[in-house]
């Protein structure tokens, strides 16, 4: 699993709060990839 960093839905909804993208509705780390940490995120 390429999940390196483990965030809370509370820290991405704060992000997407602050760029103005929404409500955070699902977010999912890809167990894919070698060096960094990525997640699948969906808003309203």
């Amino acid at each position: 699993m390429a999940v390196y960093t483990e965030v809370e839905g509370e820290q991405i909804q704060a992000l997407l709060g602050d760029l103005d993208l929404g409500r955070l509705r699902t977010f999912e780390g890809v167990a894919d990839g070698v060096e960094n940490t990525t997640y699948f995120v969906t808003t309203e």
